[in-house]
């Protein structure tokens, strides 16, 4: 079975490997190590260990936001001279988080540079799925063993090690086709879209599950805000949420979504649920790829991973908090387009 020493060094070798220049920081945002190409940028010395973000890289670390700003995923710019600007993409690894620079001449964030930047936290992935797949196949290998063990097997038994086997089976499939639909994602043109319509949508998809059955929803559906995007993503995004909410209340409660102009540039749409909100010592790792607080078999825990990808994609944020009255709170903030009729 994998360890986090071993997806550490594969992270490190996958780092090595980019044509970009990374840094790899710990929890308390320390480096802990940077790549060839960072390394041949900024000549530092070998011994790098235990040394701040901001004391190394003051102009990454005051550029990031987030709490606390060098764990939270995102994408941001950072100004190094006047014409030269450089894009610092923020991701999620097991230790802590991991920041690619690439160099960027102009402010839109195209289809391409998502697909890059796409297929750049997949490769983050790649380590998380060390660790995932080992364990089932640690399963299926045990029964496989103890079924050609040759041994007088009851009929019981053999069942249950073949359900064990299926179920085992299908959890390496699930995570290999979420993997894959994410690795050839955005393709697909972006159209203009009124955001409250694909969260009816989202929201009509997942009202189907017997799940939402005994919950209520509350929203506010007057507002015409428009974004450009891909709606099925824009869609997968909230599906994803309401589905999480609901399965925190344990298919009891009530569900609120608020869409509000945060400013005039962005548009905030929060899902608040009444279930038992979210541990303080979860909220930093949310949206880091495998990492679920559902029991063991019930998601790959990369669904919010990746819906965090969709929104950093389209230029927003995704972040979480919990509500002060009780709660969970997922907050969605996109970039308003022309208000159209």
């Amino acid at each position: 079975m994998s360890t986090f020493s071993d997806i550490d060094d594969l992270v490190a070798s996958l780092l090595d490997g980019l044509p970009w220049p990374a840094i790899l920081v710990n929890e308390a945002g320390q480096v802990t190590f940077i790549n060839r190409e960072m390394k041949g940028r900024s000549r530092l010395p070998e011994v790098i260990a235990g040394t701040h973000l901001s004391e190394l890289y003051p102009q990454y670390h005051a550029a990031l936001g987030g709490a606390p700003p060098w764990l939270t995923p995102q994408d941001t710019e950072v100004n190094i001279s006047p014409g030269l600007l450089e894009r610092v993409c923020v991701r999620r690894v097991p230790s802590g988080a991991c920041l690619v620079i690439t160099e960027s001449s102009q402010r839109e964030f195209d289809l391409g540079s998502a697909q890059t930047a796409r297929l750049a936290s997949l490769g983050f992935m790649v380590a998380g799925v060390c660790h995932e797949v080992a364990n089932p196949l640690t399963v299926i290998h045990s029964m496989v063993q103890l079924l050609q063990s040759g041994g007088p097997l009851s009929a019981e038994t053999l069942e249950r090690g073949l359900a064990n086997i299926a179920a085992n089976v299908q959890r390496v499939l699930n995570i290999t086709r979420t993997l894959n639909e994410f690795s050839r994602g955005g393709i697909d043109q972006r159209t203009l879209l009124r955001i409250n319509h694909s969260v009816s949508e989202a929201l009509a998809n997942t009202q189907q599950r017997t799940l939402f059955r005994n919950i209520e929803v509350t929203r506010n559906e007057d507002e015409n805000f428009w974004v450009m995007g891909v709606a099925d993503q824009i869609e997968q995004v909230f599906a994803n949420i309401l589905l999480n909410a609901a399965q925190a209340m344990n298919g009891n409660g009530q569900i609120f979504i608020f869409t509000v102009m945060r400013n005039p540039l962005q548009v905030e749409i929060t899902v608040r649920d009444t279930g038992p909100g979210i541990a303080p010592g979860h909220l930093p790792r949310l949206f880091e790829p495998f990492f679920t607080t559902k029991p063991s078999g019930q998601g790959t825990g990369l669904g919010l991973a990746i819906c965090n990808e969709i929104v950093i994609e389209h230029g927003g944020s995704l972040r979480a908090m919990n509500h002060p009255d009780g709660g969970a709170c997922l907050i969605v903030t996109l970039p308003l387009h022309e208000q159209r009729p």
